[in-house]
């Protein structure tokens, strides 16, 4: 009795083309990023309090700019990360971040004057 080891080597390996589809979608979701964030900032501009914390400074929210430059820079540090990466398993939890910090980021940008 022989084993194949070739075909269990094969199954194991990621293709070349989840690679190139992963790096893909990574791209894809980092130029959607800015549009979404303009929307996102016509959105918060639309709240009710955004008004009265343009003119008067007041009932605007009190999230430091912390947390928008550490959304940020993760966002930035995962899409390099899945960009340069060829492992198949490091690319999909670097684009995963990438998704989430690009989230958490346009979850502030909206909730700026609440």
């Amino acid at each position: 009795m022989s084993h194949d080891t070739h075909a269990a080597d094969a199954a194991a390996v990621p293709s070349d083309a989840d690679g190139r589809r992963l790096r893909k979608l990574s791209l894809i979701w980092a130029a959607l990023f800015v549009p979404a964030t303009v929307l996102a900032g016509v959105v918060a501009l639309a709240a009710e309090n955004a008004g009265r914390c343009l003119t008067y400074g007041e009932g605007c929210g009190s999230t430091p700019g912390h947390p928008y430059a550490v959304s940020l820079a993760v966002a930035a540090v995962a899409f390099a990360v899945a960009q340069g990466t060829v492992r198949g398993g490091v690319g999909r939890a670097a684009f995963g971040i990438q998704l989430g910090a690009e989230f958490v980021f346009l979850t502030l940008v909206m909730t700026a004057f609440g």
